[in-house]
């Protein structure tokens, strides 16, 4: 059976062979080890302040961006009139604009109301209630006629479980039509409304078709005479032409109003597409109500003014991470780094860079400068000299330096952002390859230590057997010195 080379250790040189080869193994692995371990650290810190540099431009890219979705620069819309509340619907007004808009009428829903119950737990009647959509037109003398429209129609059914006001109203309200019932109490009195959609295509007929008696139920014997009148049913609820037993409170109308002195209508008070790119919410009668739409240089100022505030920080932390060693401090994780030094020439540069896009402009033209010391500053009062006709351009390059990142537009911020996550890459390979490299040093120290072992056990081995010789040579001699003494 082959024996474990440790045991053997110290048994015949009297050394601690194991501490000697553990240290020569520790020495061997630390001498290797540790520029690999520097580097790797090296390389985190690198990654880790190359990925905050880029997550800072994407921020700014990003914040921007969603400024300039907000709308809080581009054309503001106003109202002269409250009665016509005014918003941007997506990008808002491409141009400048001036409407006059007078409103006549407001889009309203047809509602209808039913008849008088002691309470909304009273009984309607079991049956079928029909609705149908469409167009009601009011007929000289009373009356009205009625168009079918291409909504589909609705049935209620009421069934000994749900027979009162509060579940034909419930009923109502859980099928899907669009109509909307509620009841009103007062006193000892409950009666059901029923409202429909805004617009005229909206309007609405109710058929009822009451559950018939039960020919089999066994009849009053005798028969009273006259005969008792039939307890009211959901005809109760009817509203057709000609059988109106429901009253009609307001007719299913559209808005009709003008704009510039043209009349159009629409089906509800809520129009998105009468002036491109804007909202308007009816809520009274107005007449000469202006919109319009103007830029607000002031709004282009601030944005431009917190950009550029932003800009500096940036420019700031990459020379935090490029900074020397210099009076006992430590150097930056990015000193040296040629990234860093690209995503700040780069920075630097958006300053006189002319956009295209954007009419040909610059930052420079809007105020934006570097001083000698570096920092990115804004002169506002050169700014307030561009002309009024150029803040769509001002926006428009604003609008530019946000975008996404793109080969063909290098002075994005997303194109600039996109330097440190490429150069991140190329290091991340490079610690996985020092990482694979710390691997193996310590792979080889395993079986450094592994043949180290044998080694000094054998030795162990030859000096045991060494000394076993001299023990037996010294014994021969004592005795030979014995013997010759007698």
């Amino acid at each position: 059976m082959a024996t474990n080379p440790l045991l053997a250790f110290g048994s015949g040189s009297g050394l601690d062979s194991r501490a000697i080869v553990e240290g020569i193994v520790a020495a061997e692995r630390t001498a290797r080890s540790a520029p690999l371990t520097r580097r790797i650290e090296t390389l985190q810190a690198r990654i880790s302040a190359l990925g905050q540099l880029r997550a800072a431009l994407t921020g700014i890219a990003t914040s921007l961006d969603t400024r300039l979705r907000g709308g809080e620069l581009g054309l503001q819309l106003a109202s002269s009139d409250s009665a016509v509340a005014v918003e941007r619907v997506g990008a808002g007004p491409t141009g400048a604009l001036f409407n006059e808009l007078t409103v006549n009428r407001l889009a309203a829903g047809q509602r209808l109301t039913g008849p008088t119950l002691a309470s909304a737990s009273d009984p309607v009647g079991t049956g079928t209630l029909s609705i149908l959509f469409g167009t009601r037109t009011a007929l000289a003398g009373g009356g009205f006629s009625f168009a079918a429209g291409p909504a589909p129609s609705v049935t209620i059914t009421i069934t000994p479980d749900n027979n009162s006001l509060a579940g034909l109203a419930e009923a109502i309200n859980a099928s899907g039509s669009g109509l909307a019932a509620s009841i009103v109490t007062s006193g000892n009195s409950a009666t059901l409304v029923i409202r429909g959609p805004d617009g005229a295509a909206n309007g609405f007929i109710i058929s009822a078709a009451p559950t018939p008696p039960d020919p089999a139920a066994p009849l009053p014997d005798p028969p009273p005479d006259p005969p008792l009148p039939l307890p009211p049913g959901l005809e109760r609820f009817n509203h057709t032409p000609g059988a109106e037993a429901m009253t009609l409170g307001q007719a299913a109308t559209d808005a009709a109003l003008s704009i510039d002195g043209i009349a159009v209508t629409r089906a509800t008070n809520r129009i998105d597409d009468l002036i491109p790119g804007a909202r308007l919410t009816l809520s009274r009668t107005a007449s000469a109500v202006a919109i319009t739409a103007s830029r607000d240089a002031r709004a282009v100022s601030g944005a431009l003014a917190d950009f550029v505030g932003t800009l500096q920080a940036m420019r700031q932390l990459i020379g935090d991470f490029r900074r020397r060693p210099q009076d006992g401090e430590e150097a930056g994780p990015l000193a040296g780094d040629p990234t860093a030094r690209a995503l700040d020439q780069r920075i630097g540069r958006l300053v006189g860079a002319v956009v295209p896009e954007a009419g040909g402009l610059s930052l420079a033209d809007l105020g934006v400068g570097i001083a000698r010391d570096g920092t990115i500053t804004v002169d506002s009062a050169r700014l307030a000299t561009l002309p009024p006709t150029r803040l769509a351009d001002a926006e428009a390059l604003l609008r530019e330096l946000s975008g996404s990142a793109s080969p063909t537009r290098p002075n994005r911020l997303q194109s600039i952002a996109q330097l440190a996550l490429t150069a991140n890459e190329g290091l991340s390979r490079q610690q996985a390859r020092a990482s694979r490299d710390l691997e193996r040093v310590q792979q080889q120290a395993e079986v450094r230590q592994a043949l180290l072992t044998r080694q000094f056990a054998a030795m162990e081995r030859s000096v045991g057997l060494s000394r076993a010789a001299q023990q037996q040579i010294d014994q021969l001699v004592a005795l030979w010195t014995a013997d010759r003494d007698r």
